[in-house]
């Protein structure tokens, strides 16, 4: 029998449905064991929440597991060996940091769920209308967590063994019967057939972009969306989890066959901002069923202009309206320093994450790990570099001169995106909470900037270089300074869609953007823009597949200026590593050079960047486990 699926189904068994720690406001006694769920109607809702609890175990795993990898933070002399190990590219299996059970623990939870709620749904024999409902709405959420589990196990270990069996007892993992593994291809595969297919439960089709109406079961009575909206943020939405993938498998396919899957990127992200830019000028009911339901506008989309403001200001990378400049970029960094969904804070910032409840005892290790001044000196165990500090322009609200996502606490530089953060009122930085430890900010899943990422990404690959720069540098405004003028239209090969990025001039035959002016991923953090080549440059000779590349590796370069202690701008290094490792673009010597190179000068020893170009030049970029040890 193989360790990690012995411990895996011995811990799933012991504590699987009997134990789960609260999630948000849910009493663990409420939580059925094994032998009794599901049994009852209230329990196909509250089976989620051990699904919902594995994800919260599992939140801040890839943070300490990749960013100490990446090339901003470095450990402290506090951090345990096991930590100093990642962080200085030591060889990771068997460390406690790098264990995957966390993400293998959702799948079983999530195929457990399968398989009795196909039992329960055949011992009924037939619901109600709301709760037939809820029951595929529930099983789409289980689908799309699942498929998440997977992705992040494919970006951060390059493999992962699929199974649909919910493991009630212990299942060898040579059954190939039961276990297939799969490499990151495969994996990618794998995910996106399951998102497309959807899957089969008692004879009923469930999608897999189907969104649980959770007020409607908490609050049935009034059914107040406004008091439950934290729940409508726990599932990952369908179209950045598929955007996401479907990136990842252009790695493995030519460029010629790779257009399809760009094109699917570009138009549904497009016609998925393109809702939101212009809601604010239509009736409730015909925005019903937007593309990113975590986002809700309440009752009446045209009843709040703040809201629609902050909604339209985080779709397109622009300016929120403020007296300063930090007043300017509060609603920006609000979505890290909070704990809450709310109109004030980050209601439109972010589109899906994991929660946590201080009082019900659901803690993760964000605040812990980063704060110098946290009750324990001890837990301090990662502080940005010197270098990760550097690669930052001076003006970039990013960087350590305006101190949104970096600090200095009793004398020492810190990341504190998480748990200090400005105050809009005071005009001043001050903690989350008064008792430090107190803090359990949100890890996010997606976001708005996840957009831009991907649509810049895909722009490239279908040639739009224009568009791709616009995105990624300065923006529509900036692009299009005569945008106002009565005879505007976009050049030839811009989307349509594109138009609503841009301020209402009473000319724009789309309905406006609600005032808001999109400046780019670059230019919305007042950073340095890059000096891309263009086609239309004097002496230009680059080819297609070279200028690709190198618009690739520079929106890389952005991601991890944009996702400092995320868990997801190394991941995004391997992602173009092994685009340019396959298909016939390129050599995996070289890409992994790509990869070092914007790595290993983090180190401040010679010796220290040789034993990273030795990793990764040896072993590759992904996190080695050896599942069978």
């Amino acid at each position: 029998m193989k360790r990690i699926y012995q411990f895996i189904c011995a811990f799933c068994l012991v504590c699987g449905f009997t134990a789960c720690n609260d999630l948000l406001d849910t009493n663990p006694d409420n939580i059925i064991n094994d032998d009794e769920y599901i049994d009852k109607e209230d329990e196909i809702y509250k089976g989620m929440l051990g699904i919902l609890n594995r994800m919260q175990e599992a939140g801040d795993q890839a943070i300490w597991l990749t960013d100490t990898r990446s090339n901003f933070l470095e450990v402290t002399d506090k951090a345990p060996d096991a930590l100093k190990a990642i962080y200085n590219y030591d060889p990771t299996n068997g460390n406690e940091f790098a264990d995957p059970t966390c993400y293998y623990a959702i799948i079983i939870a999530c195929n457990d769920y399968f398989a009795k709620m196909t039992e329960y749904h055949k011992k009924v024999g037939g619901m109600s209308e709301t709760v037939e409902a809820h029951f595929s709405q529930l099983i789409s959420s289980a689908i799309r967590i699942k498929v998440w589990a997977y992705w992040m196990l494919g970006k951060i270990y390059g493999q992962a063994y699929w199974f649909d069996d919910p493991l009630t007892d212990m299942k060898d993992l040579s059954d190939t019967n039961i276990f297939t593994k799969c490499d990151m291809q495969q994996l990618t595969e794998k995910c996106i057939q399951l998102l497309d297919q959807g899957m089969n439960i008692d004879n009923i089709h469930v999608n897999a972009n189907l969104d649980m109406k959770w007020y409607e079961w908490l609050d049935a009575e009034t059914q107040n969306q406004s008091a439950n909206i934290r729940w409508q943020y726990l599932a990952p939405p369908y179209i950045l989890l598929r955007a996401e993938l479907v990136s990842w498998r252009c790695n493995y396919e030519s460029e010629e066959a790779a257009q399809a899957d760009w094109q699917w990127i570009r138009d549904a992200l497009l016609q998925c901002m393109y809702y939101y830019h212009t809601a604010a000028s239509a009736s409730s009911t015909s925005y019903q069923g937007l593309p990113l339901p975590g986002i809700d506008f309440g009752t009446d989309p045209n009843g709040s202009t703040a809201d629609w403001n902050y909604q339209q200001s985080i779709l397109q990378c622009s300016l929120d309206f403020g007296s300063g400049i930090r007043d300017q970029y509060f609603p920006y960094f609000s979505i890290f320093a909070n704990e809450e969904v709310n109109s004030n804070t980050n209601k439109y910032h972010f589109i899906s994450g994991i929660m946590y409840d201080y009082t019900n005892r659901q803690r993760n290790h964000l605040v812990q790990y980063l704060c110098p001044e946290y009750p324990s000196e001890d837990s301090y165990y990662l502080r940005p570099s010197k270098y990760g500090q550097g690669i930052y322009a001076t003006s970039d609200i990013r960087g350590p001169e305006q101190g949104f996502v970096t600090h200095n606490l009793g004398g020492k530089e810190c990341v504190t995106k998480y748990y200090y953060y400005y105050d809009r009122t005071s005009h001043n930085f001050r903690y989350l909470r008064e008792n430090i430890f107190e803090i359990q900010p949100i890890v996010i899943t997606f976001r708005g900037h996840d957009l831009h990422f991907l649509l810049a990404e895909a722009e490239n690959h279908l040639g739009n270089w224009d568009q791709a720069e616009t995105i990624l540098n300065n923006g529509m405004t900036n692009r299009f300074p005569n945008h106002g003028k009565e005879n505007f239209s976009l050049p030839q090969g811009w989307s349509p869609y594109y138009l609503s990025w841009l301020p209402s001039n009473g000319f724009n035959p789309l309905p406006n953007s609600g005032g808001n002016t999109n400046a780019g991923i670059v230019g919305a953090a007042r950073g340095k823009a890059y000096n891309l080549p263009k086609p239309t440059d004097p002496g230009y000779s680059l080819t297609e597949a070279q200028r690709k590349e190198i618009y690739d590796w520079a929106i890389a370069d952005e991601h991890l200026k944009e996702y400092v202690a995320e868990g997801k701008s190394y991941s995004y290094l391997c992602k173009m590593a092994e685009r340019y490792s396959n298909a016939g673009r390129g050599e995996q010597s070289a890409a992994r050079d790509s990869i070092i190179k914007r790595i290993a000068p983090k180190y401040p020893s010679s010796a220290a960047q040789q034993r990273v170009r030795s990793s990764i030049s040896g072993n590759g970029y992904f996190i080695q486990w050896d599942l069978k040890d």
